[in-house]
């Protein structure tokens, strides 16, 4: 009624006097008339080449990606993908409205099903007998007529210290560790469960590695990060390799290295006193306990 009169030519402060009708109110629109209507999406994708291709396609696309072994993509790598190897003109924000559309989204990266490890429950371990409890780690040592390094993994006896077995490569793999272990199964009479434990390393916490212990019914123990003192055994015994070995001979090649630790291990099993076993060799010590480790097959 107000607007009739105020289009006949009546001024408008006039008319909303009148009708007691204020200022505010008169030019007051509700929210739904003034909201603008977004565009909508797009259900094509560019081409560099030209053309386009529908959205289902771009969709199978990263389908295929993600199915692929070790691909654990988030949306802005597989932006760059759908760029580089699909020739699409596509921007990280599609590439997530149509991952997230399609549940493709990566939300537990890295997410395993042995991600659950079992940590360490004692600062040291505790064995009471021995080959019932190991350490094991990886050290890297120098090869000077190569300019490289490489790995040695070594498995310890915790009680009675006795370098149970060692190995050493260029680089150290999960399959390695396996192998390396079926060998100790192989020499030594081993009690029925036992516990090794061992840092977070690539190769250790590998789910081949961790079901093979399972499969042995092995415990396996993970040490916490950024605590060496909680693998103390194995850290000790790398310290005295790096003492005696590594910084008093030069390794031409690896099978330099691979005959000169080989020696090390039997002087250090054999003949190297150590405190931590009142002062005997692990071999007297073990042999102190009625286990003559000369008898094996080493």
């Amino acid at each position: 009624m107000a607007q009739s009169c105020i289009n006949l030519g009546i001024t408008k402060s006039l008319v909303l006097k009148i009708c007691q009708i204020s200022r505010s109110s008169f030019y007051y629109k509700p929210k739904f008339e003034t909201l603008k209507v977004g565009r909508f999406f797009s259900t094509t994708t560019t081409k560099t080449t030209g053309g386009y291709d529908n959205n289902e396609l771009v969709i199978e696309h990263i389908k295929t990606l993600l199915a692929e072994p070790f691909v654990d993509y988030g949306y802005l790598k597989v932006t760059f993908f759908l760029r580089d190897e699909k020739n699409y003109i596509i921007n990280p924000k599609k590439v997530y409205r149509l991952m997230k559309a399609n549940d493709l989204l990566c939300t537990e990266k890295g997410s395993r099903e042995f991600s659950k490890r079992q940590w360490v429950k004692e600062l040291v371990p505790k064995p009471i007998k021995e080959f019932t409890y190991f350490e094991f780690d990886i050290k890297y040592i120098y090869i000077q007529g190569k300019r490289t390094n490489a790995q040695v993994l070594t498995v310890i006896d915790v009680f009675s210290r006795w370098n149970m077995e060692h190995t050493i490569k260029w680089n150290i793999r999960q399959e390695d560790v396996i192998i390396l272990f079926d060998k100790i199964f192989e020499t030594y009479e081993l009690p029925d469960t036992f516990y090794v434990r061992n840092d977070n390393g690539s190769q250790f916490i590998a789910d081949l590695v961790q079901q093979y212990f399972q499969d042995k019914n092995v415990i396996q123990e993970f040490t916490k990060p950024a605590t060496p003192e909680q693998n103390a055994h194995i850290e000790s015994y790398h310290s005295i390799m790096e003492s005696v070995v590594c910084k008093r001979y030069e390794f031409e090649d690896l099978n330099d290295a691979i005959l000169t630790m080989n020696l090390f291990r039997e002087f250090y099993n054999f003949k190297r006193i150590h405190s931590g076993v009142k002062y005997k060799s692990p071999y007297k010590f073990l042999l102190n306990r009625g286990i003559d480790m000369k008898k094996l097959k080493l």
